[in-house]
């Protein structure tokens, strides 16, 4: 059975500046250059678990805080 090889429309390879050479390895998501020996990792995806909780100020209210003081 063939494998079938799924491109990524309008990449271009970060290498050899060729478009629409970039696919994908469906094995382990990896990607590559069908032209040149260019192999990447595929980036990934973070959860909103996953990423740290960001303290957020209001700069209004620290300002009325400060002032009362």
């Amino acid at each position: 059975m063939k494998r079938f090889v799924q491109f990524i429309a309008g990449a271009i390879c970060p290498a050899c500046k060729e478009k629409d050479t970039i696919a994908i390895n469906p094995d382990d998501d990896e990607i590559y250059c069908v032209k040149c020996d260019y192999t990447e990792k595929r980036p990934i995806e973070k959860k909103a678990s996953d990423i740290e909780e960001i303290n957020v100020i209001n700069l209004e209210d620290f300002k009325k805080n400060r002032d009362k003081n």
